[in-house]
């Protein structure tokens, strides 16, 4: 249980610090971890952008280039007398390059730009979501991997029937994190962990103080931390908050806040889904 307990919270740690402004210098401070002295087949997988240009820094969305699948084919096609060896060596290099970044690899190619730059202006004006959000969430990067992994293994250790409320504690937590933090490893993992426990609890109520508890803990520390100009001050205050917002947790009743939550879920949650939570959003409002 000592291993369980201190897994919980390295992986609660680390999704929320991912998910605000610190997390970002973690994420430029691993960007250097091997050499990225550009190769042929970094110049083939980047051949399409210097031609065209497309996208600028965040052409890895457009290029058709850049995602897991195409990068492969681009490595295959830089040499024609490369060996089998040397094509997957390079490829995992190229692709670990990319990832050490903040920008890491995109999941999946959009191939309208101008269909995808109308829509982003159209979400940004009525949701105030930005464009670079719905970038990240469609990528991954090597932090979010970390986190993402450290999120499974704590989920994994998490489905003992007798720790439902803190189950769906970790698992709110965690896709508040992954929303906010635009990671989508992590975010469908918890969304899927949570909503497969909800169907298979009895106990609805401890089930559903366990999430409110998540949301609003996980949620005080994000908004306080990502208020203050310094990050680190950001995290000393967004930490103490937590701290204050947990005993109090501990010592009202939740159910009250439940009643109040779920007013609010309904009332916004259209929103909310639009702005983020996405599926998970969708989920919790069918779930209370």
């Amino acid at each position: 249980m000592y291993f369980v307990k201190k897994l919980r919270q390295a992986a609660l740690g680390i999704a929320g610090l991912f998910s605000v402004p610190f997390g970002k210098k973690v994420e430029k401070s691993l960007s250097n971890i091997i050499d990225d002295e550009a190769t042929i087949y970094d110049a083939k997988i980047d051949e399409f952008y210097n031609a065209t240009h497309i996208g600028g820094f965040t052409h890895r969305h457009f290029d058709g280039s850049h995602t897991p699948l195409h990068m492969w084919e681009k490595v295959k096609e830089a040499l024609p007398d490369d060996t089998n060896f040397e094509e997957l060596k390079n490829y995992f290099l190229s692709l670990f390059k990319d990832l050490q970044t903040p920008m890491g690899i995109p999941l999946n190619n959009i191939d309208n730009k101008e269909a995808f730059d109308k829509f982003a202006t159209y979400m940004n004006e009525y949701f105030a979501i930005k464009r670079s959000w719905l970038l990240d969430i469609q990528s991954v990067n090597l932090s979010e991997i970390f986190g993402a992994t450290l999120g499974v293994v704590a989920l994994m250790f998490g489905w003992n029937k007798y720790e439902k409320e803190e189950f769906a504690n970790l698992a709110s937590s965690l896709i508040l994190a992954g929303a906010v933090g635009a990671n989508p490893i992590l975010l469908i993992v918890s969304i899927v962990s949570w909503a497969k426990s909800y169907t298979k609890n009895k106990n609805k109520k401890a089930f559903k103080e366990g999430t409110v508890k998540g949301l609003l803990g996980m949620g005080s520390f994000i908004m306080t931390a990502s208020l203050f100009a310094s990050p680190l001050l950001g995290i000393i205050i967004g930490l103490v908050v937590l701290i204050v917002v947990k005993k109090s947790l501990n010592k009202i009743e939740v159910s009250q806040i439940y009643d109040w939550f779920r007013k609010q879920i309904k009332k916004y949650g259209k929103t909310l889904a639009a702005m983020g939570g996405g599926a998970g959003i969708a989920v919790m409002m069918g779930a209370i």
